[in-house]
């Protein structure tokens, strides 16, 4: 599941960086990576955020920057079809602010982006400035993102993403099709019996073959690829649904109740019904 690189072509558009804004019924699997830093807003929707070997859920007002050429992948989640997706994104060169010594500092933020950053509690003031990002000129905007990744820079309650021992694969044009195929199955499949037979047949290898290259372009195994999914899409359904824990391990794909209870508490460090209990103390 090696990403894809995302070209992003500033000069023909003109622009020293790009900002647009995403509206989709459905965020769908594209595991991409791109030179340029890229900050993402989620104003609406839910789902599961990929970054590098991180795997966690994303919901409204979730703000992330994400460093050079580090893959991600936003996905909604399929069992609530009816929602939107929103999202603001701003893409821009590391280098865009070089000239202007006063930003210097920037670059510490930037070398801190290489594992993506999630920015916990943004301000609202910094949110008002995304969102009316659109209504400023094209010499706004630029002042705007100054003033937006100073506010980054000095926000004190923030969390890593990506392990430190992450080491993204870039991809080859050759790996591409496959790429895509793996990704999609996988992530829009997730309530289905997924096996390591049954992938590394989609992906035309031998089972000890596919295990090794999956594990060396995503960071972990399949299987724990696979259980850290599942977990984040049950962690979805327990803090916003009333569903019985034993339904919810059975639609995110667990054939017994006994396994999804023992792999949560692993992953989480917590049992399905005190991550439950712990959303509704909030």
């Amino acid at each position: 599941m090696k990403p894809i690189i995302e070209r992003i072509d500033l000069k023909e558009s003109q622009t020293s960086f790009r900002y647009f804004k995403l509206k989709e019924q459905q965020f769908k699997p594209f595991w991409h990576y791109h030179p340029e830093l890229e900050l993402t807003l989620i104003t609406k929707g839910s789902g599961t955020r990929f970054v590098g070997n991180s795997i966690l859920n994303y919901t409204e007002n979730d703000l992330v920057l994400l460093g050079s050429n580090l893959p991600h992948n936003y996905i909604s989640h399929l069992n609530n079809p009816s929602m939107t997706q929103e999202a603001i994104v701003i893409q821009f060169p590391a280098h865009l602010f070089d000239s202007f010594i006063e930003c210097e500092a920037f670059k510490t933020l930037y070398s801190s982006a290489t594992r993506g950053i999630q920015f916990l509690h943004p301000a609202p003031q910094l949110l008002e400035q995304l969102c009316s990002f659109d209504d400023l000129s094209k010499t706004g905007q630029l002042a705007a993102l100054i003033e937006i990744i100073q506010q980054l820079l000095l926000h004190e309650d923030t969390v890593y993403l990506s392990s430190s021992s992450y080491l993204p694969q870039m991809v080859t044009d050759k790996s591409k099709s496959k790429i895509k195929v793996i990704t999609s199955y996988i992530l829009e499949n997730l309530t289905s019996k997924l096996t390591v037979n049954l992938m590394a047949e989609k992906a035309h290898m031998i089972a000890p073959s596919f295990c090794r290259w999956f594990k060396k372009s995503t960071g972990h195994s399949f299987v724990t690829f696979l259980n850290l999914s599942r977990i984040e899409l049950a962690c979805m359904h327990l803090s916003t649904t009333d569903k019985p824990i034993q339904a919810i391990a059975f639609d995110c794909g667990f054939e017994s109740l006994s396994h999804f209870n023992r792999t949560f508490k692993k992953l989480k460090g917590l049992s399905p019904r005190e991550f439950r209990n712990s959303m509704l103390s909030h």
